[in-house]
């Protein structure tokens, strides 16, 4: 497991003159950052080992989730710099209320879930303190803040879906459906320009301002691996425990 590298970004850049602001991001999480895009959950998602109650318990979870992320992206939407980065956010927006969540219909049905359950969830805490992250900093702090949360969530579901996909597809329509829309041509292509933006407004902040950015890609990193612990083993962990190391 990577260790986390400590300095700040100028010093990450005087090692490796090549990297980016958001390969810092990523170092600085550690080893948060590996725990996440390599947990037991998504490598059990990819092979099809995936227990059906983990998987509903995940799904359940997620769904509860995705109005907070559909807000999240509104806010952002409302404060990007200028109408490229506005058309790209509010193009993933609407992705998001339509394709994912015919996905969570049709899940739901195969694996048992009733209406009167996934509608009527309250989200657990992890889940909770996630978004909670995720709506703070979009609605209330900067557009650079923001959108470090916001690269966090993805690129992790990016990075390890183009790993899952690599392997033989899992013969449950929903693991697939899973895999597919993380690894998918048109999610890279997001997850791609969100680096590229987040690299080129994190490199001009000022060092005070991009050490807030890897705290809170950090702290988005932590809860990414709470988030996969809950549904895995069904114990929802502290959230001081998901926080020990930051």
């Amino acid at each position: 497991m990577s260790s986390a590298f400590d300095g700040s970004f100028s010093d990450f850049i005087a090692q490796t003159p090549a990297a980016r602001f958001t390969d810092w991001l990523a170092a600085r999480a550690e080893p948060y950052w590996s725990e996440a895009t390599g947990h037991a959950f998504t490598r059990a998602i990819g092979d099809g080992s995936m227990p059906v109650e983990a998987y509903a318990r995940y799904l359940i979870e997620d769904y509860t989730f995705v109005t907070d992320l559909a807000s999240t992206l509104g806010y952002l939407v409302a404060k990007a710099p200028g109408m490229p980065s506005k058309s790209r956010l509010s193009g993933f927006l609407a992705l998001l209320t339509s394709e994912e969540n015919d996905y969570f219909l049709r899940s739901f049905e195969a694996l048992g879930v009733s209406p009167e359950t996934y509608e009527t969830a309250a989200q657990g805490p992890v889940t909770r303190a996630f978004a909670t992250l995720l709506l703070t900093t979009s609605g209330e702090g900067s557009y650079a803040e923001g959108l470090a949360c916001l690269l966090c969530a993805e690129w992790c579901y990016l990075t390890w879906g183009l790993r899952e996909a690599q392997k033989p597809r899992p013969q449950a329509f929903y693991l697939a459906e899973w895999i597919d829309l993380h690894a998918v041509t048109g999610f890279e292509g997001f997850v791609g320009w969100i680096r590229e933006e987040m690299d080129a407004i994190g490199s001009k902040l000022t060092p005070a301002e991009q050490d807030r950015i890897a705290l809170l890609f950090r702290r988005m990193s932590a809860l990414e691996v709470a988030f996969f612990d809950a549904a895995w083993t069904g114990e929802a962990p502290t959230l001081a425990e998901a926080f020990q190391r930051t």
